[in-house]
């Protein structure tokens, strides 16, 4: 099979070229050309202008806010993909079952299997995990800042402890199909897979091929209320507390007073108002044969 594999160098905090090297030294059935992108439109281009070199799949390398860049042109070519993780949070692989070495068997199985995701939509813009606005928000853009030291989990969790000094909830109205809520709320996240923030789990039962989105409305509560509750989104305990509320739907729209950053996959998509749609089995995912897609959030 012929493949084209896109690094971006900023990944990770480099870690992109790093595991471009990796993963370029392991022995592979199939012939891949190996590109260190320049940009996000770098990424873009190329995988538009692919199908026409004769290339038969794409391989991201990179985290979620990579894919998040290729996700448009990945539709419109229809050429299935893997990512090869080397971001902060990497929360896509763990949401589509890949596991720990589903990377490294991608590139070493002769047979690939493809197998069909949705992607979801917010205000016409794809993404492919979880997209959130509130206080999610708030932790998103001082993790992109540098609000930690550290990448990945433990860098979330830093900034967690930092937005909370200055974060106050806001009053939203979500509409998930026929249902409508009014509140004060201290995030809303709509989820196409279970984890975000480097494996937190704030939708456990979302998954990648249901043609649903799940709703996690986590309604306002005292910071140290808050502080005390958010270490059980690790293994989505949070979902047991009466403030939380869990929805499913096809359609979900988010309204607030004034306009709130959305951010999907951790990169920032608009403001609200947001309108949410899921695109049923849009994407085309390249695994290795036996590994499963729906129902494994594995690590």
């Amino acid at each position: 099979m012929r493949l084209l594999a896109l690094a971006n160098p900023r990944a990770g905090r480099g870690a992109g070229l790093r595991r471009l090297a990796h993963y370029r030294s392991l022995p592979s059935p199939h012939a891949v050309e190996w590109v260190a992108a320049t940009s996000a439109d770098d990424i873009r281009t190329r995988i538009h202008g692919a199908s026409e070199r004769g290339v038969e799949g794409i391989l991201v390398i990179g985290g979620d806010g990579t894919l998040n860049d290729a996700l448009g042109p990945l539709l419109e070519s229809g050429l299935p993909f893997a990512v090869l993780p080397a971001g902060r949070g990497n929360d896509f692989v763990r949401n589509a079952g890949l596991g720990r070495g589903g990377a490294d068997r991608v590139l070493s199985s002769e047979q690939l299997t493809v197998r069909a995701l949705d992607v979801a939509m917010v205000n016409q813009r794809p993404y492919a995990s979880v997209a959130g606005v509130g206080f999610d928000g708030v932790v998103t853009r001082l993790a992109n800042r540098g609000g930690g030291l550290v990448g990945g989990t433990a860098g979330y969790v830093v900034s967690v402890l930092r937005a909370l000094t200055a974060f106050r909830p806001w009053t939203v109205e979500v509409v998930v199909d026929e249902w409508t809520w009014r509140g004060d709320v201290a995030l809303v996240a709509v989820a196409n897979g279970p984890c975000f923030g480097g494996g937190m789990m704030i939708a456990p039962g979302a998954c990648m091929d249901d043609g649903l989105l799940d709703v996690c409305i986590v309604g306002a509560m005292a910071r140290g209320r808050l502080l005390a509750e958010f270490p059980k989104i690790f293994w989505g305990g949070h979902t047991g507390h009466p403030a939380v509320q869990l929805r499913r739907g096809r359609a979900v729209r988010v309204s607030t007073a004034e306009p709130e950053d959305i951010y999907a996959d951790g990169e920032w998509a608009g403001r609200t108002p947001g309108a949410w749609s899921v695109e049923r089995c849009a994407l085309n995912m390249l695994v290795p044969p036996g590994r499963a897609i729906s129902g494994d959030a594995g690590p």
